[in-house]
């Protein structure tokens, strides 16, 4: 049996290279490569699909999918309804400690 998410990622990355046509470079290491322009110049962007053990509520968008349009050309398009991530949880004096502990030991 197929490993979660194997059939859907598959579909995803269908759309994904029908999506950017000509600036789909390839996949290497089960990376999907893109070209992009970066104000004048032409890069790749790495994409990495990977389906989380858990579904991710996003508070009534139905059946949590977000509805993305086509890509257009090199810069793509993109119609779907915006995620808020979670605020960012500040270190404890106590945890900051610890880091710079693990740090100067690790000589990093």
């Amino acid at each position: 049996m197929a490993a979660r998410g194997t059939i859907a990622k598959t579909n995803v990355e269908n759309v994904i290279k029908e999506a950017f046509g000509e600036n789909f470079a390839g996949i290497v290491d089960k990376k999907l490569f893109i070209w992009s322009d970066d104000g004048g110049e032409k890069v790749q962007i790495a994409i990495t699909l990977t389906c989380p053990k858990t579904n991710v509520d996003f508070g009534g968008n139905a059946g949590g999918f977000i509805e993305a349009g086509p890509a257009t050309g090199i810069v793509g398009s993109y119609t779907g309804k915006r995620v808020e991530t979670q605020p960012v949880v500040e270190m404890t004096p106590e945890e900051e400690k610890n880091i710079a502990t693990l740090i100067a030991k690790l000589g990093l």
